[in-house]
Parts: C-alpha cells; structure tokens; sequence
C-alpha cells in the first residue's frame, strides 16, 4: 500500500511540474516585449535582458511612488545581466509592473501580467467569455489603452467606449474583432486627466465593463 502511495505521489508531482508553462519576456531601452502577458496560475515568467541596466519592480510605482496595489508584491535588483527576474504566479490577478531603474518608466518601460485560471467550458456563452477575459488597463503613456479578451467569432461589429464617472463618453472606436485571444493598443485622441473611468465592450449584441483608474 505504502508503494502504490509513493507511486501515486510522485505521479501528481510529475504531472503538476509538468504542466506549469515558462513565459519569456525580452526587456530593453525602454520596453518590456510583450508589454502584456497573460498566463495561468502556476505559471513561471523569465524576464531576459537585450542589453542595458533594468530590472523588474512590481512594488511601487516608479513614476506616482504609491503601491501598484497587485496580488502580490516583488522587486529585483538592477542588473545589466542576461537575466533580469524569474518570477512563478501561484496568485491570480492582474500584476502591474515598471522598470525603477532612472527615467526608464516615465519613458514607457511598463508592463502587466494578467494570471487566470483556466475556467473555459463548452456551456460557456459568449457574455460569459467576455466578461472573464475582458481586461483594460492603462499603457505606459496618458494617450494610450491596451484591452485584451477573448471572443467566439471573428466579426466587424464591435466598438470600444470610454466614459467618465458622470456618464460623459469621451472616447469611442469601432473595432473588429478576431476568434479566440484579442489584444489591442487603443490609441485616444487626448491624454486622459487622472481619475476614474468605464470602458465599455461592445460586440455585436454583448456588452461588458470594467473600471479603470487613471493616474
């Protein structure tokens, strides 16, 4: 009995290790490439380093100084190395970053880890999809929106909305839209003032938000 249980064990631990995914992110003046990942919990993220001195600060915002607020906190220290950071996501939630390293941050040196747990299900509708896979955050500059989520079908009718607090849009764009995993860099026509803002999703007959702070 004693056998089979040490059996069983070393199986779950094979299994476990073996599903977990290493993610590469390439880190240079000034850019983290991708800008945005998303991974599944338990996942593992290696930060590579083209060249320079960077590292990876997912504690403080280098630029406001106040928290990032993320699930969990960490900080590596500068390197001109070939490896920044590796780092393994057991938390689920969406991990702001920046590089503190100098202007870099203010120059754009920015990146989000978004952790989800895989939860997708035949039965699931596409309201369902929207509203677990739909995330928006701020890019590394006032003008600039990423929004990423995951879609049935590929269609042209879909539109992206932002609005103020008081029910003002003050952005809107059509978008099309692809089957499966869609990111997309929204560009404004102005900087945004710091505040509170809701983007709504709209595709086809489906609406989703989310509330986004701008700093």
């Amino acid at each position: 009995m004693k056998t089979i249980f040490t059996s069983i064990f070393a199986l779950f631990i094979a299994s476990s290790v073996y599903s977990q995914t290493t993610h590469t992110i390439n880190a240079g003046s000034f850019y983290y490439d991708p800008e945005v990942l998303t991974i599944a919990v338990g996942d593992l993220v290696n930060w590579v380093n083209d060249g320079g001195t960077h590292n990876v600060n997912a504690q403080n915002n280098s630029i406001t100084g106040a928290s990032f607020g993320n699930p969990e906190s960490f900080i590596s220290s500068p390197t001109t190395g070939a490896n920044l950071y590796t780092h393994t996501f057991t938390v689920l939630g969406e991990y702001n970053y920046d590089c503190s390293v100098g202007s870099h941050a203010v120059n754009g040196m920015t990146g989000v880890v978004i952790v989800e747990e895989n939860t997708s299900s035949v039965n699931e509708t596409a309201h369902d999809m929207l509203n677990r896979t739909f995330h928006v955050f701020q890019s590394g500059y006032s003008n600039s929106l990423y929004v990423q989520f995951d879609a049935f079908q590929y269609t042209n009718q879909s539109n992206i909305q932002l609005m103020s607090m008081d029910g003002k849009v003050v952005f809107s764009q059509e978008m099309i839209i692809e089957k499966g995993k869609n990111v997309q860099n929204i560009v404004l026509d102005n900087a945004l003032t710091s505040g509170i803002y809701i983007v709504n999703l709209y595709i086809e007959n489906t609406v989703v938000s989310k509330k986004i702070a701008i700093q």
